[in-house]
């Protein structure tokens, strides 16, 4: 992951703007792609990634195209590891960490655009797995229900801590339902405009 990693900033540094996507908003999309695909055509999927039009060297483009490739082979492997699902952050049980932020916003994102897939069958399991991202992603700030789970701060970390173990029910849902458990860790919640999150005290 570090060898993709290291591709991928040179390029995020050269043509992304300040509504680009970091390293870790692009792993947590891409494992969203990789539980429930979707077309995305490459001008649209490259304005995401650098947030804005862009226009590439045919030498970066081929360079991006292969590493995206890379990338969402290694997090499919991860989902067939035994190991389990790792994210790209370190830190993923503090809902502060700003690459846990930035993860789980990516991956919404990419979940969002393809929400019709997504919610199709098992609205109700998957709108509970979701949660603990959506509480990570920080949109639901505003709303009571995640204003008292984010004060409560070793429950906040209990869900995030969550994530991995989300993800890997989620895709097992998707591709592998006979192998899904069933057994969602929290309850549906509904989307808000994200804010400013600070840390309280």
């Amino acid at each position: 992951m570090q060898d993709i990693c290291s591709t991928l900033e040179p390029l995020l540094n050269k043509y992304a703007d300040e509504e680009g996507l970091t390293f870790h908003a692009i792993h947590g999309f891409y494992t969203a792609m990789a539980i429930v695909t979707f077309e995305l055509k490459t001008d649209e999927r490259n304005e995401i990634l650098f947030g804005a039009p862009v226009t590439l060297t045919r030498e970066d483009l081929a360079s991006l195209e292969q590493t995206l490739d890379h990338l969402l082979l290694a997090i499919d492997r991860q989902f067939n590891k035994e190991e389990g699902f790792e994210l790209s952050c370190e830190e993923f049980t503090d809902p502060y960490d700003e690459d846990l932020m930035d993860w789980c916003c990516g991956f919404l994102q990419a979940h969002i655009m393809a929400e019709e897939q997504w919610y199709q069958e098992n609205e109700q399991e998957v709108s509970e797995l979701m949660l603990p991202i959506m509480l990570g992603c920080g949109l639901l700030d505003d709303e009571p229900e995640f204003e008292a789970i984010l004060q409560d701060e070793q429950l906040a970390e209990d869900m995030c801590s969550q994530i991995p173990e989300v993800l890997m029910e989620l895709y097992l849902l998707f591709n592998s339902p006979e192998e899904a458990s069933g057994k969602p860790p929290a309850k549906q919640a509904k989307p808000a405009r994200k804010g400013s999150r600070h840390k309280r005290q």
